[in-house]
């Protein structure tokens, strides 16, 4: 069975928050947030809170069918994530320049969305 949309879209920020090998407790309490309060079936709940146990990869095809301003979206949620505990690595750099391909955003409209994220260095 495919992912749902929400389940690969918390894939996708749990790939970013293990990018640098550690999922550091500011992270963990995002992610766990998140599953909270997502629509999510049990099935995808209890998927989504393994993503806090073991370190999660990006998915190979993310949300192809998802409109600009979504992915866009998507993306500015990734890189909070990649800077939530304060500590951004060269390997979530690496992530996040990957997602960005996968979502094809413009790298102009990413440069966009970095400058407005505190801690995020190009």
């Amino acid at each position: 069975m495919a992912e749902s949309q929400i389940l690969s879209v918390i894939r996708v920020w749990a790939a970013v928050a293990w990018a640098d090998g550690v999922l550091a407790e500011a992270e963990a309490e995002g992610m766990r947030r998140l599953i909270r309060t997502a629509d999510l079936t049990p099935e995808e709940r209890s998927a989504a809170t393994r993503y806090l146990d073991t370190r999660v990869d990006l998915p190979d095809v993310v949300l192809t069918n998802v409109n600009p301003e979504a992915r866009r979206g998507i993306y500015r949620a990734a890189c909070r994530m990649a800077v939530v505990d304060h500590v951004f690595a060269h390997a979530e750099r690496k992530m996040l320049d990957r997602l960005r391909g996968m979502l094809s955003i413009p790298a102009e409209i990413a440069t966009e969305i970095e400058a407005d994220i505190p801690g995020l260095e190009p």
